[in-house]
């Protein structure tokens, strides 16, 4: 019988992708979930305006990016395969009490709770599943990024397709309360199997051993050793001052592009709901499909973007989304909105994929939670004001909401969020040097770790 402790290291490697990969899925999906629902969260509970549906989603996500660099603090410290599933069961059963829950006041509390377990998610995974592939980090990015198309569109399609047709009842759960349910019970088992296969980086558990003076052993002894829980952070490997101020000055340019992001989803569910009399279903389904061609569009970005393409890619990604994007309000039928919303955010999770390589490239593994959480608790939180700014945007057009040439505006406010984006170009090339991929691999993690020469920049002198 074989366990998984004699998978060969590449298998382990990737079966560990593959397995965070799914786990970015759940966690993007429950983040849209009340998406599509807005309209139906709004007659159920008696809310004044979609604005108090969007806050919803806004808080989840304030939550959910605001604890970000603790969780990068964790992701440097403790196992993050154990992160990682904590994080999952904890989101699931957040959502699942969602799901239960009757008053307001409730609905925002366990939004917190999901906001609190999902916050664990980014900085363990992007700063992990890179260091499984030392020799193509950037790639593993891509394809880890992939995930976050495949949430984004099988949460709102599902939340949509299950609020209209499930039929089962449970004491007083509503419609728009089952897909809750279901996904919440659903994330529960994936993240049990997650605990159970997944494994932690080789290079990682190296870590643990660095100072013992003993020889660097190959990467298959590695992937055998035991997992420890904890890590000693080298305090050789810290966030210096200039890096940090580079990564504040990186979340305050992609923050932006992070809004425009969150906010478009937002506004294309109320846009073809109060536009074009669009059904929660219908509306999840295309939110879903706008998602869904950056499951191939990130790794494919990522793989013919290498080294010093990566900024132009970059580049190019926000350059067509920002051309794209007010287009929506005056396409003239839905076929075209659809068309240019969906073609929008293909180049806005492109430009995610991208990015993330382009940085993380950059930074050693000792610094990458920390790196993506400093990030990810300013840009996220500016993309999670979002949601409830739609909200708000469109509850003020009174009658006129049912106008599309009325969100020009807003369409157009999320066109200037991706110009400024673009300014992150300047700031990431400062970060460090581009790598050269045919001089990158395990080999040279080992050599590093060994030699004591890891230090917070590739490629530049500290």
């Amino acid at each position: 019988m074989t366990t998984d402790t004699d998978l060969p290291t590449a298998t382990r490697s990737n079966l560990t992708l593959v397995l965070t990969t799914g786990l970015h899925a759940f966690t993007h999906a429950y983040s849209v979930l009340i998406v599509p629902l807005y309209l139906l969260v709004v007659a159920d509970l008696k809310l004044p305006g979609v604005k108090q549906a969007a806050i919803v989603v806004t808080i989840y996500n304030v939550v959910y990016w605001g604890l970000a660099f603790v969780s990068g603090i964790l992701a440097d410290r403790f196992n993050r395969k154990v992160l990682l599933g904590i994080g999952l069961l904890g989101n699931g059963l957040a959502v699942l009490a969602m799901g239960l829950t009757r008053t307001y006041e409730w609905l925002i509390v366990w939004a917190i709770v999901a906001g609190i377990a999902g916050s664990l998610f980014h900085p363990a995974a992007n700063a992990m599943v890179p260091a499984h592939y030392p020799k193509s980090p950037g790639m593993a990015i891509g394809l880890l990024g992939a995930g976050s198309g495949l949430g984004f569109f099988l949460g709102p399609q599902y939340a949509g397709w299950r609020a209209e047709s499930a039929t089962w009842h449970l004491w007083s759960v509503a419609d728009w309360q089952r897909p809750l349910i279901e996904l919440g019970l659903i994330g529960l088992v994936i993240g049990v199997i997650f605990l159970i296969f997944a494994r932690e980086a080789p290079s990682r558990i190296f870590r643990r051993r660095g100072d013992s003076g003993l020889p660097v052993p190959s990467a298959e002894i590695l992937a055998s050793m035991p997992e420890p829980p904890s890590l000693p952070i080298n305090k050789a490997n810290t966030l210096g001052k200039r890096l940090r101020w580079q990564v504040v000055g990186l979340a305050f340019t992609l923050g932006f592009r992070d809004f425009a992001g969150v906010a478009g989803l937002s506004l294309a569910s109320i846009f073809l709901q109060k536009a074009y009399g669009y059904g929660a279903k219908e509306a999840g389904l295309v939110v879903g499909c706008m998602m869904l061609l950056s499951v191939i569009v990130n790794p494919l970005a990522v793989y013919l973007s290498p080294g010093r393409r990566r900024l132009p890619a970059l580049i190019a990604h926000l350059v067509l989304g920002a051309c794209l994007v007010p287009l929506a309000s005056q396409a003239g039928s839905i076929v075209g909105v659809v068309i240019l919303l969906c073609l929008f955010q293909t180049c806005q999770l492109g430009s995610y994929a991208i990015s993330d390589a382009a940085t993380l490239e950059r930074v050693v593994p000792e610094v990458r939670g920390r790196v993506v959480g400093l990030f990810l608790s300013i840009a996220g939180t500016i993309g999670a004001t979002g949601p409830w700014i739609m909200g708000a945007w469109v509850d003020s057009m009174g009658a006129g909401a049912a106008n599309p040439a009325n969100y020009f505006a807003p369409y157009m406010f999320l066109s200037v969020c991706l110009v400024w984006a673009m300014l992150s170009v300047l700031i990431i090339r400062r970060i460090g040097h581009a790598p050269d991929p045919n001089k990158r691999g395990f080999e040279v993690v080992k050599e590093r770790a060994a030699s004591g020469a890891l230090s917070p920049v590739l490629g530049r002198e500290v």
